[in-house]
C-alpha cells in the first residue's frame, strides 16, 4: 500500500513538474515576442515622429509660400 502511494506521488510530481517545464517555456516564447512587439512598437513610433515633423516642415513652407502669394495679391 505505501508503496502505491510513493509511486501515485511520483507520478503526480512528474506531471507537475511537466507542466512546470511547459509553461516555462510558453513563457519564454511570450516574452520573446512581446520583445519583439515592443521593437515594432518603438520603430513604429519613431517612424511616425519622422513623418510629423517632415509634415510640420511641409506645413511651414505651404505657409510661406501662401504668405509670399498674398503678399504679391496685396501689391497689385
Amino acid at each position: 500500500m505505501a508503496l502505491e502511494l510513493f509511486e501515485v506521488l511520483e507520478r503526480k510530481l512528474d506531471q507537475v513538474l511537466t507542466q512546470y517545464q511547459n509553461l516555462q517555456n510558453e513563457n519564454a516564447t511570450l516574452m520573446k515576442m512581446l520583445e519583439e512587439q515592443e521593437k515594432a512598437l518603438a520603430e513604429t513610433r519613431e517612424a511616425l515622429g519622422k513623418m510629423n515633423k517632415e509634415r510640420d516642415m511641409v506645413r511651414q513652407r505651404l505657409d510661406q509660400l501662401l504668405n509670399k502669394l498674398e503678399a504679391l495679391g496685396k501689391e497689385k
